[in-house]
C-alpha cells in the first residue's frame, strides 16, 4: 500500500541554499490513500454539467471499475449517507481525485469498487437557477424542468438548498406508425343482433330499411329509449382510433427538494442530510370495452329479441395504470479522530409510501348479473366504477440503518504502516403493503426485517520502491478481508477476500483479487413493494408483440447462494503522468444457488419458468412476474480493455508560459468481451447459454470523446454491440443493436463576448444541448431471411427515438 497522500515530510537543506529549509505539506483534503488519477478545475469547467452527480457520470469512463456508483470521499473523509454533495454544483470543486484501487479496503468498502475524492474550495458562494425544455424530434411527447439552488462553503462549514420539479408528457400510440389491435372500438356503443343479421324487424320497418345496427340513442342515461329512438341512430356509429386510448410511456411528474449542512464540531465535522422527492406516473392501456345481452321484455329494452349491446366503459375514458411514490430520508453523518482511531460513525432514517393501481378492463359478470337481475340498472346509463375490474395496492415502507467505521494505523512497517480497517452496519426495515383486486378480496402483509454485518480489513505494506525490499520488486500490498451478515430468517453469511497490488514499475499496476462469500437476498429483493405495471415485449412464441401485466418487487420465497470470484487487472502508463492509459482485465464468478434478475423472456426462460408466463386458452400472453428468481449455477467471465487519452492543461508559448484558459481534450475506448455466460436455471434441466441464441451479444464498445474549456465545450458518447440471435423452435431472430451516438454542448456567452458591456449581460448564463440518439437508431430484428417479424417496426421497437433537451442556466 502505498504512504498516507497526506504525510508531511521534511526535505534536506535545499541544494541553492544550505540555510534554507522546504517543507512539504499536503494538499488540502487529500485521501489517506494516494490518487491514481485527478481532475482539476479547468477540466472540470470544460465538462459543462450542472452537478457533481453528471459530473461523475460523465467522467465514468474514465474513472474506470464495474461501472456501479463510487465511493465517495468529501475532503477526504468518507460521504456516509450524505446524498446532497450530489447537488453541489461543480464551480464548487478544487479537483476531483480518483484513488487507487486499494482505497475501497483502506475505507471499509468492498473491493473492486472505486473511490472518488471531492475535494472542494475552501471558500465559494453560488445562487443559482436553471430550466430545460425536452421534446422528441418525431413529435408527441415533451417535457421540461425546473431547479433552484443554494449553494455556500467557507471552510469546513458548508451548506446547500435544491429544489426540483420536472414533467413529462404521455407519448401516445397514435403519435406513432402503429397497427391498433384487433377488436370494435366505438365511441358511443350501439345495439345489434347477436348472431349478426337484422334486429328487429319492426325497428326496421320504422327506419325503412335492414337494420342490423344502431348506436345508442342520446337520451338513452336518463329514461328508456324506443325504438323510435334507435330508428334515429340505425346504422349510425362512433368508430375511434383505440391508439388514442393507449400509451407507449407514461405521463410523469416529480418533485425533491435536498438540503444538507456539515460544520465543525470539536475535532469532529458533523453533517445533517434530509431529502424529500415525490415521483408519480400516469399511463392509459386502452378504451374498456364490452359486450352484453339484452334479453327481450326487458325492462330497458324496447326490442322484441335478444340484442348485444356492445359500448365502453365510459365515453372515452381509458384504463388506467398509475403510480406514484413519496419518500422521505434524513442522515447524520461523524467524521474525526478519538485518540489514533479514524472514525466515521453514520445514521440514516428513511420512510418511502407508495400507490399502484392497475385497471384491467370492465367486469363483464357482474354487468350481465346486474342486467339479468333487471332491478332498475341502465345499460346505457353511466356505470359506477366498482364495475371496472382493478387492483390496487399500497405500500409503507421504514428503514433504520447505521454505519460505524474504524480504521488505525497499527504498526509501522518498512514498507508504511499496517493499516486495520472494522466496519459494520445495522438496519432495520419494515414494510407494511395491501393489495386487493376487487374480486377476492384485499391481502395484507405485514414485515419486519434485521440485518447486521461487520467486515475487518487488514492493508498490509509488503515493499516499497526505495524504502523497503529490492527495488526491482516495485511496490507490492496486500489486502486481507473477512465479513459476516445475519438477516432476519436467514443464517450467517461469511465472505473472505485478498487482494494483491504490484506496481513493478512506476508506469504498470497490476491487481489481483479473489473473493469467496455466501450471499443472502437483500430486503427490497425479499420485501420491495409489489408493483404491476403493463409491459410490451416479443412474443417470440406466438411471433408478436403483447402487452402482459408485468409483476415486480420483492420476492420472500428467495434462498441464500454462494459466490465465488477472480479479478485480474493491469494499467499501463507507456508515456509517464496521465496522458495514455492503458487498461486490461479479467474477471470470472461463479454463483450457485443465488439470487438473480428476471432474465429477458425468451422461450428458454419461459421453459425453465413456466410458473412465471401467464397465457390464455389462446395461447396469449397475458402477465410475467418478473421478480427476482433463485437460480441453480450462472457463470460469467469477461476480458476487458480500455485505453484514454487525456490532453491536460499544460505548458506552451515555446517559453514555458502557462496557457490561459487551456483547450481539454479526452478520449476513452472500452470494449468488453463476453466469454463465458451460463445459466442452470434448475438441476437437471438444460444448461442456457445466454450467448447463443438467447439474444445477448458478446462484444460491446463505449466510446467518449471530449473537447471543451471555461466556457464552451462537447461530448460525444457512442455505444455499440454486435448481432445476436434468438432461437424459438425451428427459427431464429436476429437482432442488431444500433450504433447509437448522444451529443452534448454547452457554452457560456459571457466567456467569448470580448466587449465588456456584452459579457455584462451575458454574464452568469449557460446554454446547453442534449441530443439523445443522434441519429434515431433502433435495434433491428430480422428473420434469417431478412424479413421483418411483425411489432418490429420502427415505432414499436423505440417509439421515442431521438430527444433534444435545451436548457439554461442563470448564475446570480
Amino acid at each position: 500500500m502505498s504512504p498516507p497522500a497526506n504525510a508531511e515530510r521534511v526535505a534536506a537543506a535545499s541544494p541553492e541554499d544550505p540555510r534554507e529549509i522546504v517543507v512539504t505539506a499536503a494538499r488540502r483534503g487529500e485521501a489517506e490513500v494516494a490518487a491514481e488519477s485527478e481532475f482539476g478545475e479547468e477540466e472540470i469547467a470544460g465538462q459543462g454539467t450542472d452537478s457533481i452527480e453528471e459530473l461523475l457520470a460523465r467522467l465514468a469512463p474514465l474513472i474506470g471499475g464495474s461501472g456501479e456508483e463510487p465511493v465517495i470521499l468529501i475532503n477526504g473523509k468518507p460521504a456516509g449517507f450524505d446524498r446532497s454533495i450530489l447537488a453541489y454544483p461543480p464551480e464548487a470543486l478544487d479537483r476531483v481525485a480518483v484513488l487507487k484501487p486499494e482505497a475501497a479496503a483502506h475505507y471499509g468498502e468492498p473491493a473492486g469498487k472505486r473511490v472518488v475524492n471531492l475535494v472542494l474550495k475552501k471558500n465559494f458562494a453560488m445562487l443559482d437557477a436553471d430550466a430545460s425544455a425536452d421534446f422528441a424530434t418525431a413529435g408527441g411527447q415533451y417535457g421540461g424542468t425546473l431547479s433552484a439552488r443554494r449553494t455556500a462553503i467557507s471552510g469546513e462549514f458548508r451548506w446547500n438548498v435544491q429544489a426540483r420539479l420536472g414533467a413529462d408528457s404521455a407519448l401516445r400510440k397514435d403519435a406513432r406508425h402503429i397497427a391498433p389491435r384487433d377488436g370494435v372500438f366505438d365511441g358511443v356503443g350501439f345495439a345489434a343482433a347477436p348472431g349478426g343479421g337484422e334486429i328487429d324487424p319492426a325497428l326496421s320497418l320504422i327506419a325503412g330499411r335492414p337494420v342490423t345496427a344502431a348506436g345508442i340513442p342520446p337520451g338513452a342515461s336518463a329514461a328508456m329509449p324506443g325504438l323510435d329512438d334507435f330508428a334515429a341512430t340505425a346504422d349510425t356509429l362512433h368508430p375511434v382510433d383505440p391508439n388514442r386510448f393507449e400509451t407507449l410511456q407514461s405521463a410523469r411528474r416529480n418533485a425533491a427538494l435536498t438540503i444538507g449542512v456539515t460544520r465543525p464540531v470539536g475535532d469532529f465535522s458533523v453533517g445533517i442530510n434530509v431529502n424529500a422527492s415525490r415521483n408519480s406516473s400516469a399511463g392509459r392501456r386502452g378504451l374498456p370495452m364490452v359486450s352484453v345481452l339484452i334479453p327481450a321484455g326487458h325492462s330497458w329494452s324496447p326490442f322484441a329479441q335478444d340484442v348485444l349491446l356492445t359500448r365502453p366503459f365510459a365515453g372515452d375514458r381509458a384504463l388506467r395504470v398509475d403510480n406514484d411514490m413519496t419518500a422521505f430520508s434524513s442522515s447524520l453523518t461523524l467524521n474525526g479522530k478519538i485518540g489514533t482511531w479514524q472514525t466515521g460513525l453514520a445514521v440514516n432514517y428513511a420512510r418511502g409510501w407508495s400507490n399502484n393501481l392497475l385497471e384491467a378492463g370492465v367486469d363483464r359478470t357482474r354487468v350481465q348479473q346486474a342486467i339479468d337481475a333487471d332491478a332498475g340498472f341502465n345499460p346505457y346509463g353511466v356505470w359506477d366504477e366498482s364495475l371496472l375490474l382493478a387492483t390496487r395496492s399500497r405500500t409503507r415502507s421504514e428503514n433504520l440503518s447505521a454505519r460505524l467505521n474504524l480504521r488505525k494505523a497499527v504498526i509501522e512497517l518498512p514498507a508504511g504502516p499496517l493499516v486495520w480497517n472494522f466496519t459494520t452496519n445495522a438496519s432495520r426495515n419494515r414494510a407494511h403493503s395491501r393489495r386487493d383486486d376487487g374480486v377476492t378480496g384485499s391481502d395484507t402483509r405485514r414485515r419486519t426485517r434485521h440485518q447486521a454485518n461487520g467486515q475487518m480489513t487488514l492493508s498490509v505494506p509488503l515493499t516499497r520502491r526505495g524504502a523497503a525490499g529490492p527495488a526491482w520488486v516495485g511496490d507490492l500490498s496486500l489486502d486481507l478481508s473477512a465479513s459476516a451478515q445475519a438477516m432476519t430468517g436467514s443464517r450467517l453469511q461469511k465472505r473472505y477476500g485478498a487482494d494483491v497490488s504490484w506496481a513493478l514499475l512506476p508506469t504498470v499496476q497490476l491487481r489481483g483479487s479473489i473473493e469467496r462469500a455466501e450471499d443472502a437476498p437483500s430486503f427490497d429483493q425479499l420485501d420491495a413493494p409489489v408493483v404491476t405495471t403493463v409491459g410490451r415485449v416479443f412474443d417470440y412464441t406466438r411471433q408478436e408483440v403483447a402487452e402482459p401485466l408485468w409483476i415486480t418487487g420483492g420476492n420472500p420465497d428467495l434462498r441464500r447462494g454462494s459466490r465465488q470470484s477472480l479479478a485480474l487487472s493491469a494499467m499501463i502508463r507507456p508515456l509517464g503522468g496521465e496522458l495514455l492509459t492503458l487498461d486490461f482485465g479479467y474477471r470470472r464468478s461463479v454463483a450457485k444457488g443465488g439470487v438473480a434478475f428476471f432474465p429477458e423472456l425468451t422461450p428458454a426462460i419461459e421453459a425453465a419458468f413456466p410458473e412465471r408466463v401467464t397465457r390464455g386458452a389462446d395461447g396469449r400472453l397475458l402477465a410475467v412476474d418478473a421478480r427476482a428468481i433463485n437460480i441453480a449455477r450462472d457463470t460469467k467471465a469477461e476480458l476487458s480493455s480500455g485505453v484514454a487519452l487525456r490532453l491536460l492543461p499544460g505548458r506552451g508559448g515555446g517559453e514555458g508560459k502557462v496557457v490561459a484558459d487551456p483547450l481539454q481534450f479526452s478520449v476513452a475506448l472500452n470494449h468488453r468481451w463476453q466469454l463465458q455466460d451460463t445459466l442452470l436455471t434448475h438441476p437437471g434441466l438444460p444448461v442456457i447459454d445466454r450467448l447463443s441464441g438467447s439474444g445477448q451479444s458478446r462484444h460491446n464498445l463505449t466510446l467518449q470523446v471530449t473537447a471543451g474549456k471555461r466556457g464552451i465545450g462537447a461530448t460525444l458518447d457512442g455505444n455499440w454491440s454486435n448481432p445476436a440471435t434468438v432461437t424459438s423452435g425451428d427459427r431464429s431472430f436476429r437482432s442488431k443493436p444500433p450504433l447509437q451516438f448522444n451529443l452534448a454542448l454547452f457554452v457560456e456567452p459571457a466567456q467569448l463576448f470580448g466587449r465588456p458591456e456584452a459579457r455584462k449581460r451575458a454574464n452568469g448564463f449557460k446554454l446547453a444541448l442534449n441530443v439523445q440518439n443522434l441519429f434515431n437508431g433502433y435495434r433491428r430484428v430480422t428473420f434469417a431471411d431478412g424479413s421483418v417479424p411483425a411489432g418490429y417496426s420502427r415505432d414499436e421497437i423505440d417509439p421515442l427515438g431521438r430527444t433534444v433537451q435545451l436548457s439554461v442556466r442563470k448564475r446570480f
